[in-house]
């Protein structure tokens, strides 16, 4: 029994393992693609028991880049994803961030088409030896290409222990992101249950972070009582 004047219990925070990818579908990480990375960190910090365990940046492949601790969110998106000063921007004198520098040397981003399949695999090897259940979110802000290899992913995938979660960022408040082969999801029998499709209109609205987290946390709860470990 709750005492008067006594503080609320604070919401446990339910131990799962995070995987966070960010599509460039231009080969560009705009500011809509980095505040939603924002809100996927600090989600993992705060709801599922720490840090994420892999982040991945992508085009056509993926490049995994270094996560954040606890008290470095400010700093790792300075390091890695900071757009610079804007003047020199319209100088022409702008300097690389840490995420370009790495892309660039990998060659992951170019003139090609945008594909989401191959980052759903690098999450999939990556985690598959984790204990416990993974969270994998992925943030959009254009509809992938290839649409027939998605799926067929998300069917393979159907086994691991992964509930998926593609968050479609746009900033028109007219209409949301369509996600193409993503927004079919659940129309066919045999389509794989442990997704939950999101849309927003950008990011920082506090009532739209809360709304977001509950609804995943809600999502991955269910899915989670349905797939036991051990």
């Amino acid at each position: 029994m709750e005492v008067k004047g006594s503080r609320p219990t604070p919401r446990r925070r339910v131990r799962m393992n995070v995987a966070i990818a960010m599509g460039a579908p231009k080969g560009d990480l705009d500011s809509l693609a980095l505040d939603g990375a924002r809100f996927c960190v600090e989600m993992a910090l705060r709801s599922f028991g720490g840090p994420p365990a892999g982040f991945w940046v992508f085009q056509q492949k993926p490049v995994r880049v270094p996560v954040p601790g606890v008290e470095d969110m400010g700093r790792w998106v300075d390091e890695w994803f900071a757009k610079g000063d804007p003047v020199d921007n319209l100088r022409g004198e702008r300097k690389s961030n840490a995420a370009e520098r790495l892309v660039k040397k990998n060659k992951a981003f170019g003139p090609a088409g945008f594909a989401l399949a191959p980052t759903l695999k690098a999450i999939i090897e990556a985690t598959g030896e984790l204990t416990g259940h993974t969270l994998a979110v992925v943030m959009l802000t254009s509809s992938p290409d290839d649409g027939a290899a998605i799926i067929a992913t998300l069917k393979r995938a159907a086994r691991y222990p992964v509930f998926w979660v593609f968050i479609g960022a746009n900033w028109d408040h007219e209409r949301v992101l369509h996600l193409g082969a993503l927004d079919t999801l659940g129309e066919r029998p045999g389509d794989p249950e442990n997704v939950l499709i999101l849309k927003t209109r950008g990011w920082g609205s506090e009532f739209g972070d809360w709304w977001r987290t509950r609804r995943i946390r809600k999502a991955s709860a269910r899915w989670r009582r349905r797939v036991p470990l051990g």
